[in-house]
């Protein structure tokens, strides 16, 4: 295996920090960077699922519209250089790696802490996209909303994707706990529209909206999922994505979300004579999204592939995919994965060894075979089986570097 780069080390090495809840060291990198993107236009997309399609789909629509964009997201699938994308291209890793350098030089007596892996990137894409030159910036939250690296620059508009249960050990163990950790961003006074709640994430929303003198609506689905995202889901992330869209530039229209890509969303791909399906869903909100797309897609030989980190929910994901009635495979999702061996039932099979022999030559034979495999439960995991059927996962790599204009 070729050793990653120096800078690709350096920046790795900022996850054993772990999450650091607090705004004060990237405020201060913010500062002394210059404040890049103030002044800036910003789409802020907050909330539990949906985000990375929401903010895509906000980005596609305003680059219909002529628009020059900086999108920020996370996790990635293959690069890291995904995470920050100029009109729709991934930064290259020499570019990445120019922008984390001058990120980690800052620290010393300049900032109060080392900065985290998340508050790295997130001030290394405020910079590319102030150098660019870009007129709207969407960015998506990495972890709740209040204490975001994301906020270090204010809202102009905000969309609430549905909040769910994810990230208890630093956000809460309840709804109402997550609400109102991601309704904090009211704090800017930008307007806001949310996807539909459940009961008790409403009343906490509406609350905020009232203490801090919000608007605050709630979207109702589109009458189709735009092209290019399929599920009923995408609807609702399609309303919300447009009303964001619509409230930088007021021509955008329905029609400006179409074509509209973002791996790893019940994406099929063709390979090996079956057909293997891609979805990162990673909690049993997000699974069940999945599971309802695939229930109206009946299959004689579909399988599912799962596997997710320690940190999250496997038994209540697996009771979703259970609703499908298909053989599963548990797959370890690699370092820090969750335990499977316990979930074991009879219409499961444990890849103890992970993605090896073993599981290679299973995966072979069923798509030969022209069955359907669901690769879900983990972006490491979905990352890591997309990049093996598409090879150097081309249609993701840039053409050229976007920070050369």
């Amino acid at each position: 295996m070729k050793t990653p780069p120096a800078w690709q080390l350096a920046l790795f090495a900022r996850r054993s920090l772990g999450v650091i809840r607090g705004l004060e060291a990237v405020r201060a990198a913010h500062v002394a960077l210059g404040l890049p993107g103030a002044g800036v236009p910003v789409v802020h997309v907050v909330g539990t699922n949906g985000k990375g399609s929401t903010s895509a789909m906000v980005a596609h629509a305003l680059r219909q519209r002529g628009r020059r964009v900086g999108l920020y997201t996370s996790p990635h699938l293959h690069r890291v250089g995904e995470r920050i994308r100029l009109d729709g291209v991934p930064l290259t890793d020499s570019a990445m790696e120019q922008l984390v350098e001058r990120v980690l030089r800052l620290e010393g007596p300049a900032l109060p802490r080392p900065l985290t892996f998340f508050e790295v990137l997130t001030a290394a894409a405020l910079l590319a996209f102030a150098e660019a030159g870009v007129e709207v910036m969407v960015l998506e939250t990495g972890l709740g909303g209040r204490l975001d690296a994301t906020g270090v620059v204010p809202a102009t508009v905000t969309l609430m994707t549905p909040i769910d249960l994810d990230h208890q050990a630093y956000l809460g163990d309840t709804i109402e706990a997550i609400a109102g950790e991601k309704a904090a961003v009211m704090r800017d006074g930008a307007p806001v529209w949310s996807a539909p709640q459940q009961p008790a994430a409403a009343a906490v929303l509406r609350a905020a909206a009232t203490e801090h003198r919000v608007r605050l609506e709630f979207v109702e689905p589109l009458m189709r999922a735009p092209e290019g995202l399929p599920g009923a889901h995408q609807r609702v992330n399609g309303a919300l994505a447009l009303a964001g869209a619509r409230f930088i530039d007021a021509g955008v229209t329905a029609s400006d979300l179409d074509g509209v890509r973002w791996p790893g969303r019940c994406e099929r791909v063709p390979s090996g004579g079956g057909t293997v399906v891609f979805d990162a869903g990673h909690n049993p909100h997000g699974i069940a999204a999945l599971v309802t797309w695939l229930e109206g897609q009946p299959h004689p030989r579909r399988t599912i592939v799962f596997g997710c980190l320690a940190d999250k929910d496997a038994p209540g994901m697996l009771a979703q995919l259970r609703r499908l009635g298909a053989p599963i495979w548990l797959v370890p999702a690699g370092p820090g994965g969750y335990d499977l061996a316990p979930l074991q039932t009879g219409e499961t099979r444990l890849f103890s060894e992970g993605i090896g022999r073993a599981f290679h030559a299973a995966w072979q034979e069923h798509l030969a075979a022209g069955g359907k495999l669901v690769v879900c439960g983990s972006h490491m995991l979905v990352g890591q089986l997309r990049e093996e059927v598409l090879g150097e996962v081309a249609d993701e790599l840039p053409l050229t570097d976007p920070l050369r204009r």
